[in-house]
Protein backbone atom coordinates (compact mmCIF):
# COMPACT_ATOMS: atom_id res chain seq x y z
CA UNK A 1 0.00 0.00 0.00
CA UNK A 2 1.46 3.76 -0.89
CA UNK A 3 2.20 5.82 1.76
CA UNK A 4 0.31 9.18 1.71
CA UNK A 5 3.58 11.03 0.85
CA UNK A 6 4.07 9.23 -2.33
CA UNK A 7 0.56 9.72 -3.40
CA UNK A 8 0.77 13.12 -3.02
CA UNK A 9 4.12 13.36 -4.73
CA UNK A 10 2.56 11.40 -7.99
CA UNK A 11 -0.43 14.25 -7.92
CA UNK A 12 2.20 16.92 -7.43
CA UNK A 13 3.97 15.34 -10.53
CA UNK A 14 0.75 14.83 -12.81
CA UNK A 15 -0.49 18.21 -11.87
CA UNK A 16 2.50 19.85 -12.96
CA UNK A 17 3.36 17.59 -16.01
CA UNK A 18 -0.42 18.03 -17.38
CA UNK A 19 0.34 22.11 -17.34
CA UNK A 20 3.56 21.63 -18.68
CA UNK A 21 2.63 18.37 -21.49
CA UNK A 22 -0.41 19.35 -22.56
CA UNK A 23 -0.36 21.01 -25.86
CA UNK A 24 2.29 23.23 -26.20
CA UNK A 25 2.50 24.21 -22.20
CA UNK A 26 4.19 26.95 -20.49
CA UNK A 27 7.86 27.97 -21.12
CA UNK A 28 9.78 28.34 -18.24
CA UNK A 29 12.80 30.33 -20.22
CA UNK A 30 9.57 32.73 -21.42
CA UNK A 31 11.04 35.34 -18.65
CA UNK A 32 13.83 35.78 -20.92
CA UNK A 33 12.32 35.73 -24.24
CA UNK A 34 9.95 38.07 -23.34
CA UNK A 35 12.48 40.58 -21.79
CA UNK A 36 14.20 40.12 -25.07
CA UNK A 37 11.13 40.64 -27.29
CA UNK A 38 10.70 44.07 -25.34
CA UNK A 39 13.92 44.97 -25.88
CA UNK A 40 14.13 44.85 -29.25
CA UNK A 41 11.22 46.20 -30.21
CA UNK A 42 10.71 49.76 -30.82
CA UNK A 43 7.93 52.30 -31.32
CA UNK A 44 6.61 53.63 -34.61
CA UNK A 45 4.51 56.55 -36.00
CA UNK A 46 0.73 55.57 -35.85
CA UNK A 47 -0.74 55.84 -39.07
CA UNK A 48 -1.60 54.09 -42.19
CA UNK A 49 0.84 51.12 -42.72
CA UNK A 50 1.17 48.21 -45.07
CA UNK A 51 3.18 44.77 -44.35
CA UNK A 52 5.18 42.90 -47.17
CA UNK A 53 6.63 39.98 -46.78
CA UNK A 54 10.76 39.88 -47.55
CA UNK A 55 10.49 37.13 -49.38
CA UNK A 56 7.72 36.32 -50.64
CA UNK A 57 6.45 39.64 -51.73
CA UNK A 58 3.02 39.04 -50.18
CA UNK A 59 1.20 41.58 -48.17
CA UNK A 60 -1.23 41.15 -45.41
CA UNK A 61 -4.88 41.97 -46.75
CA UNK A 62 -8.03 42.51 -45.67
CA UNK A 63 -10.82 40.88 -47.29
CA UNK A 64 -14.19 41.92 -46.63
CA UNK A 65 -15.85 38.94 -47.72
CA UNK A 66 -16.00 37.14 -43.61
CA UNK A 67 -13.55 39.56 -42.50
CA UNK A 68 -10.61 37.46 -43.48
CA UNK A 69 -6.65 38.40 -42.92
CA UNK A 70 -4.58 36.33 -45.52
CA UNK A 71 -1.52 37.25 -47.39
CA UNK A 72 -1.95 37.83 -50.84
CA UNK A 73 -1.27 35.79 -53.78
CA UNK A 74 0.23 36.22 -57.62
CA UNK A 75 2.70 38.25 -59.40
CA UNK A 76 -0.46 40.88 -58.72
CA UNK A 77 0.55 41.67 -55.16
CA UNK A 78 0.75 44.91 -54.25
CA UNK A 79 -0.47 48.07 -52.44
CA UNK A 80 -4.03 49.25 -52.83
CA UNK A 81 -6.48 50.00 -49.74
CA UNK A 82 -7.22 46.29 -48.92
CA UNK A 83 -3.49 46.20 -47.53
CA UNK A 84 -3.38 49.05 -45.72
CA UNK A 85 -3.95 48.69 -41.91
CA UNK A 86 -4.55 51.16 -39.12
CA UNK A 87 -1.68 51.13 -36.40
CA UNK A 88 -2.80 52.61 -32.95
CA UNK A 89 -0.69 53.19 -30.05
CA UNK A 90 -1.34 51.62 -26.78
CA UNK A 91 1.07 52.90 -24.36
CA UNK A 92 3.84 51.11 -22.69
CA UNK A 93 3.08 48.97 -20.22
CA UNK A 94 5.01 48.72 -16.52
CA UNK A 95 7.73 46.11 -18.19
CA UNK A 96 8.12 48.47 -20.82
CA UNK A 97 5.88 47.18 -23.63
CA UNK A 98 5.61 48.85 -26.64
CA UNK A 99 1.76 47.92 -27.16
CA UNK A 100 0.22 48.57 -30.65
CA UNK A 101 -3.14 47.64 -32.43
CA UNK A 102 -3.76 46.88 -36.04
CA UNK A 103 -6.85 47.92 -37.59
CA UNK A 104 -9.14 47.88 -40.67
CA UNK A 105 -13.18 48.74 -40.91
CA UNK A 106 -15.15 46.46 -43.04
CA UNK A 107 -18.08 47.37 -45.34
CA UNK A 108 -20.33 48.23 -42.74
CA UNK A 109 -17.76 50.34 -41.03
CA UNK A 110 -17.21 48.23 -38.35
CA UNK A 111 -13.75 48.44 -36.37
CA UNK A 112 -11.77 45.29 -36.90
CA UNK A 113 -8.80 44.28 -35.57
CA UNK A 114 -5.75 41.48 -36.30
CA UNK A 115 -6.25 39.56 -33.08
CA UNK A 116 -4.32 36.16 -31.91
CA UNK A 117 -6.10 32.57 -31.89
CA UNK A 118 -5.97 30.44 -29.54
CA UNK A 119 -6.11 26.50 -30.47
CA UNK A 120 -7.04 24.62 -28.01
CA UNK A 121 -6.19 21.39 -29.23
CA UNK A 122 -2.72 22.41 -29.96
CA UNK A 123 -2.69 24.19 -26.88
CA UNK A 124 -0.76 27.56 -28.30
CA UNK A 125 -1.52 30.36 -30.55
CA UNK A 126 -1.75 29.29 -33.94
CA UNK A 127 -2.92 32.14 -36.10
CA UNK A 128 -3.60 35.87 -36.66
CA UNK A 129 -7.10 36.34 -37.26
CA UNK A 130 -9.83 39.54 -38.16
CA UNK A 131 -11.74 40.16 -34.94
CA UNK A 132 -13.94 42.74 -33.26
CA UNK A 133 -11.57 45.30 -31.56
CA UNK A 134 -11.57 45.46 -28.02
CA UNK A 135 -8.12 47.28 -26.96
CA UNK A 136 -9.34 49.90 -28.96
CA UNK A 137 -13.43 51.06 -29.65
CA UNK A 138 -12.82 55.16 -29.20
CA UNK A 139 -12.55 55.42 -32.78
CA UNK A 140 -13.24 54.21 -35.84
CA UNK A 141 -10.67 55.68 -38.64
CA UNK A 142 -11.17 55.04 -42.39
CA UNK A 143 -8.16 55.42 -44.85
CA UNK A 144 -8.97 58.57 -45.90
CA UNK A 145 -7.27 58.09 -49.37
CA UNK A 146 -7.29 55.98 -52.02
CA UNK A 147 -3.20 54.80 -53.03
CA UNK A 148 -4.51 52.54 -55.51
CA UNK A 149 -7.65 53.81 -57.15
CA UNK A 150 -9.96 51.45 -59.03
CA UNK A 151 -7.78 48.75 -57.65
CA UNK A 152 -10.37 45.87 -56.62
CA UNK A 153 -7.98 43.28 -54.93
CA UNK A 154 -5.44 40.29 -55.43
CA UNK A 155 -6.76 37.28 -54.01
CA UNK A 156 -9.47 34.93 -54.78
CA UNK A 157 -11.66 34.86 -51.99
CA UNK A 158 -13.90 32.10 -52.95
CA UNK A 159 -11.00 29.48 -53.11
CA UNK A 160 -10.72 28.16 -50.81
CA UNK A 161 -14.11 28.30 -49.79
CA UNK A 162 -14.71 29.55 -46.02
CA UNK A 163 -16.38 26.34 -44.49
CA UNK A 164 -19.77 28.56 -42.74
CA UNK A 165 -21.09 25.99 -40.80
CA UNK A 166 -20.53 22.36 -39.34
CA UNK A 167 -23.23 20.72 -37.30
CA UNK A 168 -21.40 18.34 -34.95
CA UNK A 169 -19.24 21.24 -33.72
CA UNK A 170 -19.61 21.31 -29.93
CA UNK A 171 -22.52 23.92 -28.22
CA UNK A 172 -20.31 26.31 -27.16
CA UNK A 173 -18.20 27.44 -29.94
CA UNK A 174 -21.56 27.68 -32.07
CA UNK A 175 -22.91 31.42 -33.01
CA UNK A 176 -21.25 32.42 -29.56
CA UNK A 177 -19.48 35.62 -28.36
CA UNK A 178 -16.38 35.42 -26.07
CA UNK A 179 -14.55 38.56 -24.67
CA UNK A 180 -11.13 38.44 -26.05
CA UNK A 181 -7.62 39.34 -23.67
CA UNK A 182 -6.60 42.35 -24.76
CA UNK A 183 -2.97 41.09 -25.26
CA UNK A 184 -4.18 38.78 -27.74
CA UNK A 185 -4.88 42.06 -29.72
CA UNK A 186 -1.76 43.70 -29.09
CA UNK A 187 1.45 43.43 -31.20
CA UNK A 188 5.15 44.23 -30.71
CA UNK A 189 7.43 45.82 -33.70
CA UNK A 190 10.53 44.01 -32.75
CA UNK A 191 13.59 45.05 -35.18
CA UNK A 192 15.50 43.10 -37.54
CA UNK A 193 18.61 44.54 -36.27
CA UNK A 194 18.51 45.62 -32.66
CA UNK A 195 21.30 48.10 -32.69
CA UNK A 196 19.61 50.45 -34.82
CA UNK A 197 16.66 52.79 -34.62
CA UNK A 198 14.49 53.35 -37.18
CA UNK A 199 14.20 56.71 -38.44
CA UNK A 200 11.16 58.05 -40.84
CA UNK A 201 10.77 60.78 -42.67
CA UNK A 202 9.91 63.89 -41.54
CA UNK A 203 7.79 62.29 -38.72
CA UNK A 204 9.16 61.75 -34.85
CA UNK A 205 6.67 59.68 -32.85
CA UNK A 206 6.22 60.87 -29.52
CA UNK A 207 5.54 57.93 -26.49
CA UNK A 208 4.82 60.49 -23.98
CA UNK A 209 1.87 61.84 -25.74
CA UNK A 210 0.93 59.60 -27.91
CA UNK A 211 1.03 61.66 -30.95
CA UNK A 212 3.02 62.21 -33.90
CA UNK A 213 5.85 64.91 -34.49
CA UNK A 214 5.95 66.57 -37.71
CA UNK A 215 9.66 67.61 -38.94
CA UNK A 216 9.51 68.52 -42.48
CA UNK A 217 6.96 69.01 -44.75
CA UNK A 218 4.01 66.52 -45.66
CA UNK A 219 4.65 63.34 -48.12
CA UNK A 220 1.53 62.45 -50.47
CA UNK A 221 1.11 59.20 -50.91
CA UNK A 222 2.22 57.53 -54.22
CA UNK A 223 2.22 53.85 -54.69
CA UNK A 224 3.72 54.46 -58.27
CA UNK A 225 6.41 56.93 -57.41
CA UNK A 226 6.99 55.19 -54.29
CA UNK A 227 6.45 58.08 -51.43
CA UNK A 228 6.36 57.22 -48.08
CA UNK A 229 7.08 58.50 -44.82
CA UNK A 230 9.71 55.36 -44.53
CA UNK A 231 10.09 51.39 -44.52
CA UNK A 232 11.99 48.84 -42.14
CA UNK A 233 12.32 45.01 -41.25
CA UNK A 234 9.98 43.91 -38.10
CA UNK A 235 8.81 40.88 -36.85
CA UNK A 236 5.60 41.12 -35.96
CA UNK A 237 5.05 39.67 -32.12
CA UNK A 238 2.18 38.92 -30.59
CA UNK A 239 1.87 40.28 -27.28
CA UNK A 240 -0.45 37.21 -26.04
CA UNK A 241 0.90 34.56 -23.73
CA UNK A 242 4.77 36.72 -23.92
CA UNK A 243 5.38 35.96 -20.39
CA UNK A 244 4.49 32.48 -19.87
CA UNK A 245 5.13 31.07 -23.80
CA UNK A 246 7.34 30.95 -26.62
CA UNK A 247 6.51 34.22 -28.53
CA UNK A 248 4.77 34.05 -31.77
CA UNK A 249 4.89 35.91 -35.08
CA UNK A 250 3.03 36.68 -38.17
CA UNK A 251 4.26 33.90 -40.72
CA UNK A 252 2.93 34.55 -44.06
CA UNK A 253 0.77 31.18 -44.67
CA UNK A 254 -2.87 31.26 -45.17
CA UNK A 255 -4.60 28.74 -43.44
CA UNK A 256 -8.52 27.72 -43.31
CA UNK A 257 -8.03 25.04 -40.62
CA UNK A 258 -9.72 25.21 -37.14
CA UNK A 259 -11.68 22.37 -36.17
CA UNK A 260 -14.13 24.19 -33.78
CA UNK A 261 -14.68 27.83 -35.59
CA UNK A 262 -18.22 27.85 -36.91
CA UNK A 263 -16.90 30.55 -39.75
CA UNK A 264 -13.87 28.56 -40.68
CA UNK A 265 -12.74 31.65 -42.94
CA UNK A 266 -8.78 32.70 -43.87
CA UNK A 267 -6.40 33.96 -41.48
CA UNK A 268 -2.51 34.15 -41.17
CA UNK A 269 -0.70 31.03 -39.22
CA UNK A 270 1.44 32.32 -36.39
CA UNK A 271 5.09 30.51 -35.92
CA UNK A 272 7.34 30.16 -32.69
CA UNK A 273 9.43 33.66 -33.35
CA UNK A 274 13.11 33.27 -34.61
CA UNK A 275 15.61 35.64 -34.12
CA UNK A 276 17.33 36.14 -37.98
CA UNK A 277 14.89 33.73 -39.27
CA UNK A 278 13.76 36.32 -42.98
CA UNK A 279 10.91 34.43 -43.39
CA UNK A 280 9.29 36.26 -40.48
CA UNK A 281 10.49 39.11 -41.61
CA UNK A 282 7.78 42.42 -43.30
CA UNK A 283 8.85 45.25 -44.50
CA UNK A 284 6.71 47.69 -42.99
CA UNK A 285 5.89 50.70 -44.91
CA UNK A 286 4.31 54.10 -43.43
CA UNK A 287 2.28 55.62 -45.92
CA UNK A 288 0.39 58.60 -44.28
CA UNK A 289 1.42 59.14 -40.57
CA UNK A 290 -2.03 60.12 -38.27
CA UNK A 291 -2.29 60.61 -34.35
CA UNK A 292 -5.26 58.53 -32.72
CA UNK A 293 -6.42 58.87 -29.21
CA UNK A 294 -5.26 56.53 -26.71
CA UNK A 295 -6.36 53.10 -26.93
CA UNK A 296 -6.91 50.88 -23.83
CA UNK A 297 -3.33 50.34 -22.12
CA UNK A 298 -2.01 46.88 -21.83
CA UNK A 299 -4.08 44.86 -18.56
CA UNK A 300 -0.92 43.78 -16.37
CA UNK A 301 -2.76 41.02 -15.46
CA UNK A 302 -2.29 39.54 -18.38
CA UNK A 303 1.44 40.02 -17.69
CA UNK A 304 1.99 36.81 -15.05
CA UNK A 305 -0.50 34.33 -16.35
CA UNK A 306 -0.16 32.78 -12.92
CA UNK A 307 -2.32 33.64 -9.74
CA UNK A 308 -0.53 34.10 -6.24
CA UNK A 309 -1.89 30.97 -4.63
CA UNK A 310 -0.45 28.85 -7.51
CA UNK A 311 2.50 31.19 -7.80
CA UNK A 312 5.08 27.79 -6.79
CA UNK A 313 3.41 25.19 -8.30
CA UNK A 314 4.28 26.42 -12.14
CA UNK A 315 6.56 28.32 -13.51
CA UNK A 316 6.59 31.75 -12.67
CA UNK A 317 7.09 32.88 -16.12
CA UNK A 318 8.09 36.94 -15.17
CA UNK A 319 10.18 36.09 -12.83
CA UNK A 320 13.34 33.41 -12.62
CA UNK A 321 12.18 30.03 -12.03
CA UNK A 322 15.13 29.14 -10.00
CA UNK A 323 12.64 29.43 -6.82
CA UNK A 324 10.63 27.06 -8.57
CA UNK A 325 13.24 24.35 -9.04
CA UNK A 326 14.25 24.59 -5.80
CA UNK A 327 10.89 24.43 -3.95
CA UNK A 328 10.22 21.15 -6.59
CA UNK A 329 13.32 19.84 -5.25
CA UNK A 330 12.63 19.93 -1.58
CA UNK A 331 8.81 18.85 -2.03
CA UNK A 332 10.54 15.69 -3.97
CA UNK A 333 13.46 14.89 -1.91
CA UNK A 334 11.49 15.11 1.84
CA UNK A 335 8.52 13.37 0.48
CA UNK A 336 11.34 9.96 -0.57
CA UNK A 337 13.08 10.41 2.20
CA UNK A 338 9.62 10.01 4.26
CA UNK A 339 8.43 7.10 2.01
CA UNK A 340 12.13 5.23 2.48
CA UNK A 341 10.88 5.95 6.00
CA UNK A 342 7.98 4.45 6.33
CA UNK A 343 9.23 1.57 4.09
Amino acid sequence: MYSIPFVLTLFYISFFSKNVFAGEGTYPLAYITGDQILKNSTHIPTGFYTFKHVETGKYLQFIDFDNQVVPTEGANSTVFNGTLWTVKWHGNDEYGGKNYSIHHLNKVKYDKCISTRWDHHRGLDDAAVMWQCEVDNITRNDIDFDIYPGFKGVYNESLPRPIHRKRQLEPRYINTYESIREDKQQWLFMRADPSETPLWNNVRFDPETGENRMNGPLIEPDREKDRHYGRHLFYLVSGAHLWNMIPRCIYPQASYEFDFTPNNTGVTALDHCSFGNASQLWEVTLWKPESFPLGFTPNPMYVDDQVESSRFLLWNAHTSPGSTILWWGCLIGFTFIVWIWHQ
